[in-house]
């Protein structure tokens, strides 16, 4: 369901205060999306259950400290509270939407949202002009119970004089269902929204050590970083773990990230176009692509991190539905790793597709990629080459009228092909 589908409901609005200088006129609204909840009367009657959340007050204003003006850099501050009066459990999204006013000043907002108070579970922190997409989720408030959030608004110091007497109105909203609905509201856990801007020099370093201890939290499953369309240079970094780094919506393959040895583990990339030169990304355990490009002068544009201690198996690398252009060796595998999967890739104008380096037992699935534009060899592992220049080669042979996958044992990998292409 989308948002537009849903603001012209019957929305309870809550009048915010105004500032001064640029201001903020803001409500409040809530919602509920009535995903069909049923019991069973006797064996022919049904009764739908009740599906509503609220707000504690009637009305609430955001205000700074000492009511000071709404100043690039001061902070309006409010602590709203959704009650769950349904007659099951519900989770539900944060949302918000400009009503009015200048894009000027809406396309600057940030806002912060953490839960229970000031120093409690971050959920969101961004622009607001991105928190329209249902995209940050509180997967479960009982029956009965209640949520405290704070919400922090304010203008970023580096904002200039061109917002001075502009104004913007702003509806933040609450959208729920019921908990067991897996297919609304599918994300969890805390998200943050940034500009290029927002990600450079000292900034970069503070967000990255705030991701880092966030994702520390025992009950913080992973964070997500939505980024704007723009160039970020991210190399010769070791990122934080255990967040989702996405462009945002039609912005894929417009956010550019700058890769230069860039060390991931634990974390995932969708809609990310790479550009760098020599290796591109240095990948450990749980690493994850998906609808990314990868395009420059690599020499590896993904490379599994390596193990001073020789000692450590890596696991769990998925690259599917991705785009490979320029580089020497597409995957390069010349660690020890285990399930890895490689899946609907395209590689064109690589010298080498995935390559299989290592003396160390290696676990690689590849299928439905297409290797026709692919140099040399589509997988080469050890001076053995697969897909390139083996007359008859098939991926599956019949036997009885069964068609059985391709299966190869190549210097201790095991390597499992099926439905590629090759011309």
């Amino acid at each position: 369901m989308k948002w537009e589908q849903v603001k012209n409901w019957p929305w309870k609005r809550i009048a915010m205060g105004t500032a001064v200088l640029t201001s903020i006129v803001a409500s409040t609204s809530f919602g509920t999306y009535a995903y069909f909840t049923s019991q069973v009367e006797d064996s022919s009657t049904f009764a739908a259950g009740k599906l509503e959340i609220s707000l504690g007050e009637t009305k609430a204003r955001f205000q700074a400290a000492d009511d000071q003006p709404f100043l690039p850099g001061v902070r309006f501050e409010k602590t709203l509270t959704v009650h769950n009066q349904s007659d099951v459990p519900v989770k539900y999204a944060l949302l918000a939407e400009k009503e009015g006013g200048d894009d000027i000043v809406y396309d600057r907002l940030v806002v912060e949202v953490r839960r229970e108070n000031e120093g409690g579970e971050l959920l969101y922190h961004g622009r607001v002009s991105q928190l329209t997409l249902a995209n940050v989720i509180i997967p479960e408030l009982p029956k009965d119970a209640s949520d405290d959030l704070h919400f922090s608004v304010y203008l970023p110091e580096s904002t200039g004089n061109e917002v001075q007497q502009k104004s913007a109105d702003v509806t933040f909203g609450f959208l729920a269902t019921q908990q067991d609905n897996g297919h609304y509201f599918a994300q969890g856990g805390p998200v943050m929204t940034f500009t290029p801007q927002d990600l450079n020099g000292t900034k970069l370093v503070e967000t990255l050590r705030m991701a880092s201890k966030e994702a520390e939290k025992d009950s913080v499953t992973g964070l997500t970083f939505v980024l704007e369309e723009g160039s970020y240079d991210l190399s010769d970094m070791k990122l934080p773990e255990k967040v989702t780094w996405k462009a945002a919506p039609g912005k894929e393959g417009k956010v550019v990230v700058r890769a230069d040895e860039l060390q991931v583990s634990n974390a995932a990339f969708e809609g990310i176009r790479f550009e760098g030169s020599g290796t591109g990304l240095y990948v450990g355990s749980n690493v994850s692509f998906s609808g990314c490009t990868f395009d420059g002068q690599f020499d590896a544009a993904i490379r599994t991190m390596p193990d001073l201690s020789g000692e450590k198996t890596l696991e769990g690398l998925t690259v599917k539905d991705s785009t490979f252009a320029g580089a020497e060796a597409a995957i390069l595998l010349d660690q020890t790793i285990k399930g890895a999967f490689i899946a609907n890739n395209s590689f064109s104008g690589v010298q080498h597709a995935v390559v299989v380096a290592n003396d160390r037992e290696t676990e690689v699935q590849i299928v439905g990629n297409d290797f026709a534009n692919v140099n040399k060899y589509a997988v080469d592992s050890g001076g053995v080459q697969v897909g390139d220049g083996i007359e008859g080669f098939k991926e599956t042979s019949e036997e009885n009228g069964d068609a059985k996958k391709l299966a190869l044992h190549l210097f201790k990998a095991d390597l499992y092909l099926e439905d590629n292409k090759y011309d």
